[in-house]
């Protein structure tokens, strides 16, 4: 299990009442871990993110008893609290407004690519965190058990100022560019020239350079100003306590969002010794009752670097309320319509963390959320379950894992519904092939260890350059493995745009029209010239490819070593395969033994539910 929290599980609230009424209830059922948000800023909503007043109320001037109030408040509640504490790097609402300034100033919440490069926004802000902790440190080390950097819209470091100018960016590129060894391109490029295509949907690496390190640069940008805060957070902490951050969104943000926002620069960000854990909401995608839901983030990879991950359950239950100003809160229109969907959701939710290895925390945003006894009284339940179970060293039995490729999102057009297909709904097919999967950094392929998988799936490796294709050849076109290729694989090659590069990537020629498949003798060739592949087509390839199907249904299924987890909408009568033979099968809601000494069981299942089973082994 995640080192993290251990057994601890979270929530955050942003309204106050609602909030400490929420700790007594999940005090009750053994959760004392909290999430708390000291904000300088309304959220995107137009609602504060703390009910309590800012802290940074002007240069250099903090008012800490709101921080002491609002702890007190918790402790009064809860006297075992134990306090993430999410440290909100925005500029509060003077700060752009301030005297002559402005004109270098900007609302980092809207417009973080615009004031990121600034050092005076860096050195102020940088002042302020260092003082919070300085200040936390002295006073509250035996409460706080993790800090978190939060800044940019919803606080997870989004940048949504597409990629406009302002004094101290343009400065700051002008500076990148001649340091990649690029002439002093003076401006920033306009949007005609930064969102140029030259092919389809590609860039042309020749033609658009430009606006390709443009966007580079703005990913780095975000990824430099991370790293910056959270440099400044360990000269203070020094590594006393886990430091995280929102970030990394590479499987989530999709059509007019991944190449702007900034998340991809996540490669160098989580090999950071400043970071200890990274944060997401479950997907937004596939969330709804019978969906398979998943994570924003390649998972795996940060497993494989050896951090840990929090995953956010912000889904909404039937109390939770889903419109605010008469606006529907995203979210809403996937929520949970009764205590059953809200029961089924959650379990899945939390089955999904558990099997992974993530720690959670439970959201309770505006409150009311947790209204219904039977839903806290059901985490009660899990927490139990958590607690059983980070004992145990549960290892991945996935045989399908898929390589995500950042590089390669610089190239395209972020306005097109293929950057959908590719990556973001792909998850939909992979979700329901009715075995576990897992997902890694194309960038982390030197040092993976991919004997364990038979099926690899590369939906968006479109840069093939030689280091990628001797680390191809080395490492996945090898032991008979099933290589799937998506689009256009290596139609950028060493700096190039050449299409025939395709065939030599794959074997099989760019022309086709449908999914084609070859036997390359040391491995197999699958290339599909559509993205965004059904469940029945992933789940016959796997099945070629040797790949354990564990149940045959078009359904969510988790597993692990030692877990196995279904989600279903209908119910109904399902069958399980197991990879050898176990003592026992225990459902762990309901503590039932479903079978015994075999390799495969029956169950039958409610509509709507999740089910978990523990596999209990002969000793």
């Amino acid at each position: 299990m995640d080192k993290l929290f251990g057994i601890k599980l979270a929530y955050g609230s942003i309204n106050k009442k609602g909030n400490l009424k929420t700790i007594s209830k999940f005090k009750k059922i053994g959760v004392n871990t909290i999430s708390i948000i000291p904000g300088n800023v309304l959220s995107s909503l137009g609602l504060s993110y703390s009910p309590y007043p800012s802290i940074w109320v002007g240069p250099g001037k903090y008012k800490f008893q709101f921080l002491d109030k609002q702890i007190a408040d918790i402790v009064n509640v809860n006297p075992e609290a134990n306090l993430i504490c999410n440290i909100d790097l925005n500029t509060p609402e003077w700060w752009p407004r301030w005297l002559g300034y402005a004109y270098t100033r900007d609302n980092s919440f809207t417009k973080l690519g615009s004031i990121a490069a600034s050092d005076e926004w860096r050195k102020e802000t940088g002042l302020y965190l260092q003082n919070f902790l300085r200040y936390t440190e002295s006073k509250y080390r035996k409460n706080i058990i993790a800090y978190v950097l939060t800044c940019g819209m919803t606080l997870e470091w989004q940048d949504f100022n597409k990629g406009e100018e302002s004094l101290s960016r343009r400065e700051l590129w002008r500076k990148w560019m001649k340091k990649q060894g690029f002439s002093d391109p003076i401006d920033i490029p306009p949007y005609s020239v930064r969102e140029h295509i030259s092919y389809d949907i590609f860039r042309d690496p020749v033609k658009d350079y430009i606006s390709i390190n443009y966007w580079k640069f703005n990913s780095w940008l975000i990824g430099d100003t991370i790293l910056y805060f959270a440099r400044k957070t360990q000269e203070i902490i020094k590594h006393r306590v886990p430091l995280g951050v929102f970030y990394g969104y590479v499987m989530e943000h999709g059509k007019e969002r991944l190449l702007y926002e900034g998340h991809l620069d996540f490669d160098r960000v989580i090999s950071s010794h400043n970071l200890d854990f990274f944060i997401a909401p479950g997907t937004y995608y596939d969330r709804q009752i019978g969906g398979a839901s998943g994570f924003m983030t390649c998972i795996d990879s940060i497993r494989h670097h050896k951090k840990g991950f929090l995953q956010e359950i912000d889904h909404r239950t039937h109390t939770s309320r889903g419109v605010l100003f008469g606006s529907p809160i995203p979210g809403h229109e996937s929520g949970f319509s009764n205590v059953k969907e809200t029961i089924a959701g959650l379990r899945r939710e939390f089955a999904l963390a558990l099997i992974k290895g993530a720690s959670l925390w439970w959201c309770d945003l505006f409150g009311h959320w947790y209204d219904d006894e039977r839903v806290v009284n059901e985490i009660g339940r899990m927490k139990k379950i958590w607690d059983k179970f980070t004992g145990y060293i549960n290892k991945s039995v996935s045989e399908i894992a898929i390589l995500i490729d950042a590089e390669s999102m610089f190239y395209i057009d972020f306005h097109s519904d293929i950057c959908n297909e590719i990556i973001y709904k792909q998850r939909y097919g992979l979700g329901r092939i009715g075995a576990p999967y897992d997902v890694f950094s194309f960038a982390d392929l030197n040092t993976l260890n991919l004997s364990q998988y038979k099926l690899i799936l590369l939906p968006n490796l479109f840069v093939v350059d030689d280091k990628k294709r001797e680390l191809l050849e080395k490492k996945v076109c090898t032991d008979r493995k099933t290589v799937i290729w998506v689009y256009a694989p290596g139609i950028i090659n060493n700096g190039k745009y050449i299409p025939s590069n395709v065939e030599k990537t794959t074997g099989i020629s760019l022309n086709i029209k449908e999914l084609t498949t070859k036997n390359m003798g040391r491995w197999i060739s699958v290339f599909s010239p559509t993205p965004n592949l059904s469940a029945d087509i992933l789940r016959k390839l796997a099945i070629s490819a040797g790949v354990h199907i564990y149940s045959e249904t078009e359904e969510p299924l988790y597993a692990n070593s030692h877990l196995i987890s279904l989600h279903t909408k209908v119910g109904g009568k399902r069958k399980f395969k197991l990879r050898k033979k176990y003592k026992r099968i225990i459902e762990l809601f309901s503590s039932k033994v479903v079978a015994e000494d075999t390799s495969e069981f029956e169950d039958n299942l409610n509509a709507p539910s999740t089910v978990l089973y523990e596999l209990e082994e002969f000793k």
